[in-house]
């Protein structure tokens, strides 16, 4: 007999693949559906041992007719009491082809009252006898369902969590990275297992069981043509296979949501697989190198959004996956699945094969590939000797940018710095402030007065640029000029051209984005360094809160170092997506990481929650339209009570201010132990201006 094994569509060449381990005849592919030639014997067994078939058909009937009688016409093809056994009920599906007019409903209630009327029509799959229709333009098919339910349903799974993968697709995307065949890795990971199908489906993979060892309910069953012993047989067989053991291999699942691991864990345990699987609630960014063999796959299911913010976000998490496992694992394969090629792409990892595929309403992409190595970064510092002549005009900055240089070049290497100021106002003539970011350089002029020669101004700025190209040895594609004016209300995160261009660096262990060429301010207050990484070595399994949080990237040290939670509270929505990102080129997510955005002052007074670790870093004044005018010189001693009132006994607010003419609020050095941090905050590439800001470390007082 012909039989047709269906599948998601783009996947038919890997069930092809899959028949033909099974020792099926396959004749023909398509793109959702194999066909093979075979007895009763051979359906059976795809119904119960292919992990990648949807359903199994039989055909029944093809007609040259068209969809106005096909109905009919299909109905009184077929010798139903020969076809249907046991006096079943008969379950009837009718679908109508693209192009094809009319409902599908009527279409099969008409096929319905077609049928010999001492037939019961049943809506259930279990226990009946499933007919199958489709109706093309100028032909219409029967078949016979013998799956019945579709055979992705195992049976292990009650539930799915937030977004479920099927377990058809969850075996393509195992087949896909070979873990079907014998000399599989000794390991796989998924670190964003949700409900676990991934890592249950390889687990039986690897043990030889047949994915419908659960099952009780096939469409086989209600068809005359196939013997109740030989069905009782198969699926006994089949059955018997949960008692094989599942090899010696590191399974390990993670997932940022607690009740998502616990949806894992249960249905690894019906599935009989538990003891064979690790779960555990942790994020990507929390990946160490004692997680991973030198030998390994990971199969994953990233989260890849629906609106443009969270694509935004995902970029920035393939970014980070790519990256973290060329560090831990180079010599792993990983196999994605993903629906937007652009994100997936923003890897950076060697494509190695691709599956395209259709997922319900989605186009998927099914992609192989192999970690490419990290390259050093390249970190621009002052060269001995400038690269190029430069006017007589520029040689005084040159000669400070090379000073500066100098002094700083132990200090950058001791301290392993990739962004640093190099230059801040040191000559009258270059009122201008150079900033390093990896590779590219920021030069930010301070406005002249109205007093100066615009033509002057513009020709010392053009000499200010050729004097850092010539010291630092940098293209003109690298060097970013900014103007800094005095900002006045809403102008003080000023955008500037919106085109999104956003570069990752490196501070200490955590990667954050920067963007030199859509605001003003870059997204990094270099000056901020030494407490952001004073944090990073306080956060570990502590609560810590970050408000008026900027782009969080001190939010981003503290999880990278293992912060328990995190609360990232900013009025800005730009700023919290920014932090957003910042946190998914890290590897961590919003679950156990809040973004809340609103007014500080208010949203203190609504917190119920209590934390050990804070970081406010207030501006200097504010009357941004989403929140009340706040002025720190009037308002800091109100806003440290308040923040105080959530801090634990123990724990530690660090308060940080850039207003230069800032004094504390003597009621707060009265009732709390204050600790002056300026001197010591204040980075070795900022000792030039060290009115920068202001640090204080702010305890509860110790009962004695």
């Amino acid at each position: 007999m012909e039989f047709v094994a269906t599948s998601m569509p783009g996947l038919a060449p890997l069930l092809a693949d899959e028949l033909a381990t099974l020792g099926i005849s396959v004749t023909e592919t398509g793109r959702a559906h194999v066909e093979f030639s075979g007895g009763t014997a051979d359906a059976l067994k795809v119904c119960l041992w292919s992990r990648l078939a949807e359903r199994v058909l039989l055909p029944l009937a093809t007609l040259g007719v068209t969809p106005d009688i096909a109905p009919e016409k299909l109905a009184a093809s077929q010798d139903w009491l020969a076809l249907v056994g046991n006096d079943a009920p008969i379950h009837v599906n009718v679908e109508h082809a693209a192009g094809v007019r009319g409902d599908n409903r009527i279409s099969a209630k008409r096929f319905i009252q077609a049928l010999p009327p001492q037939f019961t029509i049943s809506r259930d799959l279990r226990g009946s006898c499933c007919i199958r229709a489709r109706l093309d333009q100028n032909e219409a098919h029967l078949w016979l369902d013998l799956a019945g339910d579709p055979l992705h349903r195992r049976g292990y799974r009650l539930a799915g969590g937030r977004a479920p993968l099927r377990e058809t697709l969850a075996a393509a995307m195992l087949w896909a990275a070979g873990w079907h065949k014998a000399e599989r890795p000794a390991a796989m990971l998924d670190p964003f297992c949700g409900s676990g199908t991934l890592l249950i489906e390889a687990a039986w993979m690897a043990a030889g069981r047949a994915p419908g060892l659960m099952r009780r309910h096939y469409g086989f069953q209600q068809w005359r043509g196939c013997r109740r012993q030989l069905w009782e047989a198969a699926m006994e067989e089949a059955a018997a296979s949960a008692d094989r053991p599942v090899p010696a291999l590191s399974l390990k699942g993670f997932d940022a949501d607690l009740k998502a691991i616990q949806l894992a864990q249960q249905n690894a345990e019906r599935a009989g697989v538990r003891s064979a699987i690790h779960f555990e609630r942790r994020e990507l960014g929390a990946l160490r190198a004692r997680d991973v063999a030198e030998d390994g796959v990971m199969v994953t299911n990233p989260p890849w959004g629906e609106r443009l913010d969270e694509q935004e976000q995902a970029g920035w998490l393939h970014l980070g996956l790519g990256r973290i496992m060329a560090r831990l694992a180079p010599h792993w394969q990983i196999v994605l699945l993903g629906a937007d090629a652009q994100v997936m792409d923003r890897s950076g990892m060697q494509l190695d094969s691709q599956w395209r595929l259709k997922n319900g309403p989605f186009n998927n992409f099914i992609r192989l590939y192999s970690p490419r190595q990290l390259q050093p970064s390249q970190i621009v510092q002052v060269a001995d000797s400038a690269a190029f002549d430069v006017p007589e005009a520029a040689m005084p900055l040159v000669n400070r940018l090379k000073k500066n240089g100098k002094h700083l070049r132990r200090w950058l290497e001791r301290e392993d710095i990739q962004c640093y100021r190099l230059y801040d106002r040191d000559l009258p003539e270059f009122n201008v402030a150079v900033d390093i970011y990896g590779d590219q350089v920021l030069v930010q002029e301070f406005k002249a007065p109205k007093t100066i020669d615009p033509e002057k101004a513009r020709e010392r700025r053009d000499l200010a640029v050729t004097a850092v190209r010539a010291a630092l040895g940098v293209h003109r594609e690298q060097v970013h000029l900014r103007t800094r004016e005095r900002q006045k209300g809403k102008q003080q995160y000023q955008k500037l051209d919106g085109q999104g261009h956003y570069r990752p660096v490196r501070e200490g262990p955590a990667q954050l984005l920067v963007n030199l060429q859509d605001y003003l301010d870059t997204g990094l207050f270099l000056d901020h360094r030494p407490i952001r990484l004073r944090i990073a070595e306080e956060a570990s399994g502590k609560r810590f809160l970050n408000l008026f949080a900027y782009t969080g990237s001190a939010t981003v040290h503290a999880a990278v170092a293992g912060a328990k939670r995190t609360v990232t509270v900013d009025a800005s929505k730009k700023y919290l997506e920014w932090a957003a990102s910042n946190l998914a080129l890290n590897g961590f997510s919003t679950d156990q990481h809040s973004l809340e955005r609103g007014d500080t002052m208010r949203w203190l007074d609504e917190c119920k929650e209590q934390f050990d670790l804070v970081f406010c870093d207030p501006p200097t004044f504010s009357n941004n339209k989403s929140r009340s005018d706040f002025v720190v010189e009037e308002h800091h001693g109100d806003l440290i009570r308040k923040i105080m009132r959530r801090l634990e006994p123990g724990g530690v607010l660090y308060f940080s201010c850039n207003f230069r003419r800032f004094k504390l609020d003597e009621s707060i050095t009265k009732w709390y132990d204050v600790e002056d941090l300026t001197r010591w905050s204040i980075p070795e590439d900022f000792r030039r201006n060290d009115k920068v800001h202001v640090l204080y470390a702010i305890r509860h007082v110790e009962a004695s």
